[in-house]
């Protein structure tokens, strides 16, 4: 009977006790859940996970440009991801992970074994979800607070989420090494290809990255790496994710990363400007971590052969004039000016290529190397255009009644300018041709005539027509500019070129077509602006005497290398060849080429357009030649072709030693047949009263005008 009666005391004794150690147990776990607790998000925050996402910046054919990113990150559907993948990171990383509840007590106390036998901390126990709360929200401090924290959280996170969605966060979220966050990133990184596209033997080189980075990195520790591949391989093996025949195949897989880490970056000038543009619209937060997508004008494909042909050929340049400062690598190192400005002392260039129908930047170079200067030469930089000036002249001549076989006398003049002095205009070979056609004088660029029309035009008039077709910049009220003296970009120079290319109508140049968030929704969507700046037939004649500059003038060299699709352009020189411009175009593109130093020095003797912008563009049109179609320029209505004598402008004889096929808006050809050389013709018709030049309106004298 004392027996049963202490048995009870002691079972009711031991069950108190035992009461009262799990309630003080609890009461310890729940003080320090609530120490821990502190400064952990809301359960608000939890709901709303959103981890830093690159934005990616597209090419016109879908292709990535750049990434800008603070981590390299893009998020992928779980549906996008190879289960072995899944399985590879479940089976290394958290065996129960589908059955636990975000922590793994079993898991926890064998890590704890093993540490304890090693001396060391080996193994942390750390669950899938709880590495993912500890790299959403904490540190990877090794204390004790911070491993109660991330339990509290795990806890959190499991209640709040399915298995699926932790798991496709966390594979969004985990650090894979070289810059690389989320499976997405890491397949881009390591293997150039989206994720969705991994073979068995590349998911369990991933899936064995996890643990640590830097040790198995396959690029800098490729035995580490194989090793801990074939480790993943075997645990799948183990767990019967993966058949005999798969496990032996993959193991004699070669890791297949690529050389060197794959990353977008392409076009930096043409970049920068599209970074600038999404700054201001939606805050450098965004640009860095909200997933968006750019979708822009750019070609890759076109960009990338513009830049290596034009390092190629101002590595040319530098070997043939020796200058003492030189980028290319075979040569003296790129040195900066000794002012610290964004500014090279080595020879620098600049180009655009636009489609001139819808105003898109095709291509766009900055500089030679933006890492060495960001300053981009296509948009910021104002330099003299020279020459390339002049057609903006005989835009203005043939919009007001000029034709192409108009004459005009190139010999000595000399205008008094605004400041009282003198000023007397020279041709680039110090000669003088006497009489010659309009289209003559734009062909071989004589400066003398184009001086003489602006004079007779006005310069107010002349600026007015460059202004609508697409020039910015201030152009001074003044006969010089005829021969280039006012500053120009290059964007607004290839642009303005465009509208002949366009058949008079002028496209807003413009970069960023689309943009959209991380979700897909359209931000914005951009539309090409456009306008009429000059009628069509204007165009169509100022555009065939363009030609004649590529097919017979200063721009022949285009012809002489191989490139025979219609083209017009215009080169440009500068005042001791301080600067080499060449601006052409067909119907499809138009591209605008810069050479120079950046503070203004000459480029050596005879280094005009013809020698060293020209050769540049030529290359780039004969590559571009493969990617596009070019074809004839379109004949508008109301435009004819007539015979006319080359020396007179007038209808040609029998008896004329020079003619051609001249362009003319129907009704404003000559009205006379040529008088030097009436003598002995045989044509009947020249007998009589002559016939206006233009019938219903006033001819003009401009052999005495010009």
């Amino acid at each position: 009977m004392e027996v049963t009666r202490t048995r009870g005391f002691y079972t009711r004794y031991g069950f108190s006790l035992l009461i009262a150690t799990l309630f003080l147990l609890a009461g310890v776990l729940f003080s320090a859940s609530r120490w821990a607790s502190k400064g952990l998000p809301s359960p608000e925050k939890l709901q709303t996970i959103e981890p830093a996402v690159k934005t990616e910046v597209y090419d016109i054919n879908g292709e990535i440009i750049h990434e800008f990113f603070k981590e390299n990150r893009s998020l992928v559907p779980l549906q996008r991801v190879p289960q072995h993948l899944i399985d590879g990171i479940i089976v290394v990383e958290d065996r129960q992970f589908r059955s636990h509840w975000g922590i793994d007590i079993f898991g926890i106390c064998r890590a704890a074994m093993k540490n304890v036998f090693a001396g060391r901390v080996r193994q942390g126990g750390s669950t899938i979800t709880m590495q993912l709360a500890r790299n959403l929200f904490l540190t990877h401090e090794r204390t004790m607070r911070r491993k109660v924290k991330e339990a509290v959280l795990a806890l959190r996170i499991e209640r709040m989420y399915s298995k699926d969605e932790i798991l496709e966060m966390y594979l969004n979220q985990i650090y894979f090494g070289e810059g690389a966050y989320g499976v997405q990133a890491a397949s881009r990184i390591f293997f150039a290809k989206d994720v969705d596209e991994l073979k068995l033997p590349e998911c369990a080189l991933l899936a064995g990255l996890l643990r640590n980075p830097g040790e198995y990195s396959p690029r800098h520790h490729p035995e580490g790496a194989l090793k801990r591949r074939n480790l993943v391989l075997n645990l799948m093996l183990e767990e019967i994710l993966i058949g005999q025949d798969e496990h032996e195949a993959a193991l004699e897989a070669p890791l297949g990363v690529t050389a060197s880490k794959s990353r977008a970056n392409y076009a930096p000038y043409f970049v920068e400007l599209v970074r600038q543009y999404l700054s201001e619209r939606y805050g450098t937060n965004q640009i860095y971590e909200g997933g968006l997508k750019v979708y822009t004008t750019l070609d890759l494909q076109l960009q990338k052969v513009a830049e290596e042909l034009f390092e190629v050929h101002l590595c040319e340049l530098e070997k043939m004039r020796k200058y003492p400062q030189q980028h290319c690598p075979q040569e003296s190192q790129a040195q900066q000016a000794p002012d610290g400005e964004n500014f090279t002392a080595y020879v620098q260039g600049a180009m655009i290529a636009l489609d001139a129908r819808k105003g898109y930047v095709k291509a766009m170079i900055g500089g030679r190397d933006f890492e060495d200067s960001p300053f981009n030469r296509a948009v910021q930089a104002k330099r003299q255009p020279g020459s390339a000036f002049k057609p903006f002249v005989f835009v203005a001549a043939i919009d007001n009644g000029f034709n192409p076989c108009d004459i005009v006398i190139d010999e000595p003049v000399t205008f008094v300018g605004g400041d009282g002095k003198d000023w007397s205009p020279q041709n680039y070979d110090l000669d003088f041709k006497g009489p010659m056609t309009l289209r003559y004088a734009l062909q071989q660029s004589v400066n003398v005539p184009a001086v003489k029309l602006l004079r007779t035009l006005g310069p107010t008039t002349v600026a007015a027509y460059a202004r609508r077709m697409g020039l910015r910049s201030r152009i001074e009220n003044v006969l010089s500019i005829a021969l280039g003296t006012s500053e120009v970009t290059l964007l607004e120079l290839t642009s303005a070129f465009g509208v002949l290319a366009n058949q008079g109508i002028r496209a807003e140049p413009i970069m960023v077509l689309k943009v959209t968030d991380k979700q897909g929704r359209v931000l914005e969507r951009n539309a090409t602006h456009t306008e009429e700046a000059l009628n069509e037939q204007t165009c169509y004649l100022v555009t065939s005497m363009m030609r004649s500059v590529v097919d017979h003038g200063t721009a022949f060299g285009a012809r002489a290398r191989g490139f025979y699709a219609p083209a017009g352009g215009k080169t440009g020189t500068t005042d001791d060849f301080t600067d080499a411009w060449f601006v052409g175009f067909t119907p499809e593109l138009t591209v605008g080429v810069w050479v120079g130093f950046d503070k203004k020095k000459t480029l050596g003797p005879a280094m005009t357009g013809t020698r060293v912008a020209l050769p540049i563009w030529t290359d780039i049109m004969l590559d571009a030649s493969k990617l596009y179609e070019f074809t004839d320029f379109p004949r508008p209505p109301d435009v004819i072709d007539v015979e006319i004598c080359t020396e007179s402008g007038l209808l040609a004889l029998d008896g004329c030693p020079k003619r051609s096929m001249e362009v003319f808006r129907s009704g404003e050809q000559p009205g006379e047949f040529c008088y030097l050389h009436a003598l002995g013709s045989t044509r009947g018709d020249f007998i009589g009263e002559p016939k206006l030049r233009r019938p219903g309106r006033q001819p003009h004298e401009r052999t005495k005008q010009l």
